[in-house]
């Protein structure tokens, strides 16, 4: 599984990271802190790495510059990214958080865990979930 992690919170993503190799996970995961940068390695192609397809975006909500819901709302709007594949992946268990994100239409909407435990169970179904469904070949 291939992940492009929308996270300005550095423990964050540590956690995430070791969460994931404790897995096995075999795909690559790049990083953008806010929905600016995001959007610049998935149309301007101006990061140093590249986002190997078919990939997942996990999305923090509150963010610097550009949130969550900026960002899904921008990228619903580009043709050329406005299939991706995006989950929420916030702390945030706001009912206006919840409704906005699926009116976005974000793919699914995750609350982070409190545990490390809890956490490699929500990878592991996402991983899963990940190997089960069927995606376009350019997205």
């Amino acid at each position: 599984m291939n992940i492009l992690l929308v996270e300005d919170n550095d423990v964050d993503v540590e956690i995430l990271k070791r969460s994931l190799k404790k897995l096995g996970s075999t795909g690559s995961l790049l990083r953008a802190k806010d929905g600016v940068e995001a959007l610049e390695i998935l149309c301007d192609h101006t990061s140093k790495e590249e986002l190997s397809h078919p990939y997942v975006i996990l999305l923090d909500i509150n963010m610097p510059r550009m949130n969550g819901h900026e960002f899904l709302a921008k990228l619903r709007q580009t043709d050329k990214i406005r299939l991706s594949r995006v989950f929420v992946f916030t702390t945030s268990a706001s009912k206006r958080d919840v409704a906005l994100a699926y009116e976005n239409n974000a793919n699914g909407y995750i609350v982070k865990p409190d545990s490390a435990s809890e956490l490699s169970n929500v990878l592991k179904t996402l991983q899963e979930f990940w190997q089960l469904c069927k995606a376009p070949d350019a997205v």
